[in-house]
């Protein structure tokens, strides 16, 4: 299986040739930079594409899929190629549906090397989507969850004829395909065969996949379905001709976590490799946690209609993020797991309504913090930010400072603190000392947080449990500024 050595190496050569323009160019070209869309299936939304692999993650009906199917339509065909237009995807509405396209219902395009980019308008007169004369052009590709179903479920002609079933051609299966299936799946494949195969005076023929392994030779029939998946998907994505648009719909539907994280460096390569733009709906954390952060994506449905979230911190905050929207409570976000571990107790101690109606989130750094308060409360969700006290507070924007003068790390890491929490958790203070050697050459909050990280396994125990032991020696000494903090909280989500 891919390493995480290996998926920060796909990371950096992706970063390589991002970074500097001319290159980008010459690796993607003239790939999409952002899409928006205007009153389909009550969306109002733009989606910003940052970098070639992009994931967009969300719940059940946020519109992940419409995303997607949009992007697909953003070219004209190159020769050879598959056409999409927006009416491949958006239908006209049954009777007793709400209509699927509203009024003055719009997409437009911009793209990354200049060109320029174009509206797609909705003319209700005619029914259709008034393209411009000349598009880009560019080879698009959408393999969606249908396109891999196992071999043993069609109940095809290979099935209908397997007795007489015969060997027309054979090729060899590239290497690299083997050795990507391999770094996928986290099994050692020796090789394969792609054969034609038919049945004697047929006129029909189908190719089927055969691959070895541990010295057993077997064909795509006798494979688990997340195998033969992989095989198939990365025999497709090898032959799409370079420099592509290419469009996956949850391609992790079969696969094992570990696989999914292989699939996420295997399509990181592959772009960098490749020239593809690569775009995944997915409720894959593997897959989306893979990604760095400038490539994920998140949409939130709310009764305001969909919000799209860039720059995500992980797939596991954007389904809390999203859960928060839908039941009313208020929303907390906070930077890290530390932070909510600390502000967690102090709401558990001096306010249990408080505690029981909020939900804590942690998004990530100081700016994402600011970026996403912005953003729900444009939903009209009540939503503050809470973010580390070396920041400080911005009220007007609805944001606090956790106690203090540093990183909640560092103040509950200080001698003081750390010989208080000897009480409540045993041999904390040895365990300390060992860990401080991780922080030699580092300084303030960065020494702070890499303590802080290596003290879990110095105690054999979580970093949740750390931190709230050290949070209830720093809470014995401080309550009157833990109080000050949740009246300020209050006031803010009155005012929201």
């Amino acid at each position: 299986m891919a390493s995480d050595q290996e998926i920060q190496q796909a990371i950096h050569n992706i970063h390589e040739k991002w970074s500097n323009p001319p290159a980008r160019m010459g690796v993607y070209g003239n790939i999409l930079k952002s899409v928006t869309i205007y009153n389909l299936r009550q969306m109002h939304i733009q989606v910003e594409f940052t970098w070639p692999v992009t994931a967009v993650g969300g719940v059940n009906g946020s519109g992940k899929s419409t995303v997607i199917q949009i992007c697909s339509t953003a070219y004209s065909q190159i020769k050879g190629g598959r056409y999409y237009r927006i009416g491949d995807w958006i239908r006209t509405a049954l009777p007793g549906e709400t209509p699927a396209i509203g009024p003055n219902a719009k997409v437009t395009f911009t793209f990354w090397d200049g060109t320029v980019g174009y509206e797609v308008p909705h003319t209700p007169a005619r029914r259709r989507w008034k393209y411009p004369s000349r598009a880009p052009l560019r080879h698009v590709v959408f393999l969606g969850i249908t396109s891999f179903a196992p071999r043993i479920e069609k109940r095809d002609r290979l099935h209908l004829f397997r007795a007489q079933l015969e060997i027309k051609e054979s090729h060899k299966i590239d290497d690299r395909i083997i050795q990507s299936v391999s770094r996928i799946l986290g099994h050692t494949y020796q090789g394969g065969h792609i054969h034609t195969i038919s049945s004697p005076g047929a006129k029909w023929s189908d190719k089927l996949p055969q691959i070895e392994r541990a010295g057993s030779v077997y064909t795509e029939p006798h494979m688990g379905a997340g195998e033969q998946k992989v095989v198939r998907l990365v025999q497709t994505l090898e032959a799409i001709p370079d420099k592509s648009l290419i469009v996956l719909e949850e391609p992790e539907i079969t696969l094992h976590p570990d696989a999914q994280r292989g699939l996420a460096w295997y399509l990181m390569a592959l772009s960098a490799r490749k020239g593809h733009q690569i775009l995944i709906a997915t409720h894959s954390s593997d897959i989306f946690d893979s990604l760095p952060k400038e490539a994920r994506v998140l949409l939130i449905r709310s009764g305001a209609g969909v919000e799209a979230l860039h720059n995500v911190p992980s797939l596991r905050a954007a389904r809390e993020l999203a859960r928060t929207v839908n039941t009313n409570k208020c929303l907390i976000l906070v930077e890290d797991l530390v932070a909510k571990s600390f502000l967690d107790e102090i709401l558990r101690r001096h306010n249990r309504s408080l505690h029981v109606n909020s939900v804590i989130v942690p998004v990530g750094n100081t700016d994402d913090v600011y970026r996403m308060v912005i953003a729900f409360r444009k939903q009209g969700v009540k939503a503050i930010g809470v973010r580390d006290p070396d920041i400080g507070a911005n009220e007007q924007d609805g944001l606090l400072a956790l106690p203090g003068n540093k990183a909640p790390e560092a103040l509950l890491l200080s001698d003081e603190n750390v010989g208080k929490a000897e009480e409540f958790l045993s041999g904390i203070k040895d365990a300390c000392d060992r860990a401080r050697a991780v922080g030699l050459g580092r300084s303030g909050s960065a020494w702070a947080k890499s303590v802080f990280s290596a003290l879990p396994s110095e105690l054999t125990s979580t970093r949740e449990a750390v931190a709230d032991r050290l949070t209830l020696a720093w809470l014995s000494n401080h309550k009157e500024e833990a109080t000050d903090l949740v009246k300020d909280i209050e006031r803010l989500l009155e005012h929201c």
